[in-house]
């Protein structure tokens, strides 16, 4: 006969419940739990402590003389000087280099005509870097009013008492067109800026020798010399190779302006000179 008792010194400390064992839960160190909690609270404090110290630091640095602005380079003026430029960003010496809105002090030099872009940098401790790009101006269109365009076709800024006027006259292009047509005007605007820069390359018929060029209704293109006004017609392609036939018999022609009507490059391989009609 199975003996179902069992000896009290080999009773097992589990109770089987299914198939898990279940052991005895053990008694919580509270003395440990609240010496971690310490540690991690303390640890908190220092880390908050160093940040706002670091940041008081930081902003006592700052503030202080050392990083006020003492110097303001500029580079890349031409039109305009370097005090029209310091002016134009209202940066003054004495504030802090880490005040000043960088962004903001760019957009506001672009506000000017002459400005194309800028670009501002600090320069620790106590420099400002201002670079700025101006529009180059090219040629003068009449819009109404008159207007300098910059070599690549823009139209940048209406011309005030001072202004220059040493620049070719673009007509034949109205207010009313570059409304309705802002595309093709830019396309044309933008090949006369390069019809000037070949001419500004050239010897002997160059830019000095023309005072006018005119646009036509098919999109061709005049210039009228300097001086007479003589027309030269010119089309509306293979600008350099007309100016390269012109160029070769040019001391001829210079000297018979006063007597010419008109000089036609449109025509290929040819320079046509119509003479002014004698009176009977």
């Amino acid at each position: 006969m199975r003996n179902v008792k069992q000896d009290p010194e080999k009773r097992k400390t589990t109770v089987k419940r299914g198939n898990r064992n279940v052991r005895k839960q053990k008694r919580l160190d509270w003395k440990k739990l609240l010496i971690r909690a310490m540690r991690l609270f303390l640890g908190v404090c220092c880390t908050v402590l160093i940040v706002i110290g670091a940041a008081l630091l930081v902003k006592v640095v700052v503030d202080s003389d050392f990083f006020a602005v003492k110097t303001i380079n500029v580079s890349g003026n031409k039109h305009l000087t370097v005090q029209d430029v310091i002016d134009l960003s209202d940066i003054r010496h004495g504030v802090s280099t880490f005040d000043l809105d960088l962004e903001m002090i760019g957009q506001k030099l672009a506000e000017n005509d002459w400005i194309r872009s800028a670009h501002i940098m600090r320069k620790l401790p106590q420099g400002v870097v201002i670079n700025i790009i101006e529009h180059n101006a090219r040629f003068i269109i009449n819009l109404d009013y008159l207007y300098y365009v910059d070599d690549a076709g823009e139209i940048f800024k209406v011309l005030r008492r001072g202004d220059q006027l040493d620049f070719p006259l673009i007509t034949g292009i109205d207010r009313q067109q570059l409304l309705a047509q802002p595309q093709v005007v830019t396309k044309r605007l933008r090949y006369i800026a390069e019809m000037i820069d070949e001419l500004d390359q050239r010897k002997y018929f160059n830019l000095d020798c023309v005072a006018q060029i005119n646009v036509e209704a098919k999109g061709c293109y005049t210039l009228y010399t300097d001086p007479l006004g003589v027309p030269i017609h010119v089309g509306d392609d293979h600008f350099g190779e007309k100016i390269d036939r012109l160029e070769q018999i040019f001391s001829d022609v210079k000297r018979r302006l006063p007597a010419l009507a008109y000089i036609d490059l449109s025509v290929p391989d040819e320079v046509i000179m119509k003479m002014v009609s004698q009176p009977n």
